[in-house]
């Protein structure tokens, strides 16, 4: 399969996809996972060798196996032979694991916004090697440079693959959402994250949630109990005196849309043939399909993979 329009010169699409499989469906299913994200994230800040992840992350050998396997058979990560006895490996991100970069960025940027200070990452540093500076990275629309967008700046059009792909090819491997709650925990919970696409796209009612998602009432009645008491929705009555009610956004829960944005250009980017996720999202200041950038809020200027790094981790 070609790679699409816009991806980097030489790629290659990931394994496993097929024409009729929604690519930001498919995008779901592999990065919404607590462990992957945060081994992606791990290996970004340059621990690479099973042990150092294991240590950093405080994660099981089997489980860690597990994933560092399901991640080389994705696509994301590649093997590196750095002691021939007895033999040891280390891990690397494919082209297609280091184009995450900007996924990893709205990830960090969320948390540490809100995710408090007793974070296992709140001393992780972003630093933008062009000015030097450590840097809050704002996102934006690359097409016409405005920053600050937010998922109210944005029109949002769904392909009915969508919600099926994903409810079909829900996986059990990741924990509930729980409490108190980071980017990684939300990612890694798919009924969380459907839930919270689906807000982002204007629904609010308990059965738009169920009619849309395909969910159990019971899962959904958990799941947005725990948006609302980690206050990323808040529950308002329809009417006055009336026992109706809905579920809005809060700010918090908003800021989480440059997450699903740069996750869904990823997509488009490595999992599909034509460029399309099966989500559309139009900048309505310049009618243009959404490309997030980031900018640096020390010089201005756009972030680019090879100047930022992570430290301090």
């Amino acid at each position: 399969m070609r790679c699409a329009a816009g991806a980097p010169a030489g790629c290659t699409t990931l394994s496993g996809v097929t024409e009729t499989a929604s690519p930001l469906g498919r995008a779901l299913v592999l990065l919404g996972d607590m462990w992957t994200v945060r081994l992606v994230r791990a290996i970004f800040t340059e621990q690479r060798r099973f042990q150092d992840l294991r240590d950093s992350l405080n994660i099981s050998d089997p489980v860690l196996s597990r994933r560092l396997r399901g991640l080389v058979d994705d696509g994301i990560l590649r093997t590196r032979a750095y002691q021939s006895n007895p033999p040891r490996h280390e891990y690397l991100l494919t082209d297609a694991g280091i184009d995450l970069w900007r996924v990893m960025i709205a990830l960090w940027a969320w948390d540490r916004t809100w995710a408090g200070p007793h974070h296992a990452n709140a001393s992780l540093r972003l630093r933008h090697h062009t000015c030097g500076q450590s840097t809050r990275p704002v996102f934006g629309c690359g097409r016409c440079g405005a920053i600050g967008l937010t998922a109210r700046d944005v029109k949002g059009s769904v392909d009915d693959r969508l919600l099926l792909d994903v409810v079909s090819r829900r996986s059990r491997r990741s924990p509930a959402m729980s409490s108190p709650i980071d980017a990684s925990g939300v990612l890694g919970d798919r009924w969380s994250t459907m839930i919270l696409s689906d807000a982002l796209m204007g629904s609010r009612r308990f059965g738009e949630f169920q009619s849309h998602l395909q969910i159990s009432p019971v899962t959904l009645t958990h799941r947005l109990e725990l948006f609302v008491g980690t206050g990323m929705l808040s529950r308002e009555s329809v009417s006055v005196g009336g026992k109706r009610q809905e579920y809005r956004l809060t700010p918090k829960g908003i800021d989480f849309f440059s997450v699903t944005a740069t996750i869904n250009s990823w997509a488009g980017t490595w999992l599909s043939a034509d460029g399309q996720s099966g989500l559309s999202l139009v900048h309505s200041a310049c009618g243009a399909e959404l490309e997030p950038r980031f900018t640096c809020n020390s010089c201005n200027g756009a972030l680019a993979r090879r100047e930022i790094s992570f430290e301090g981790a």
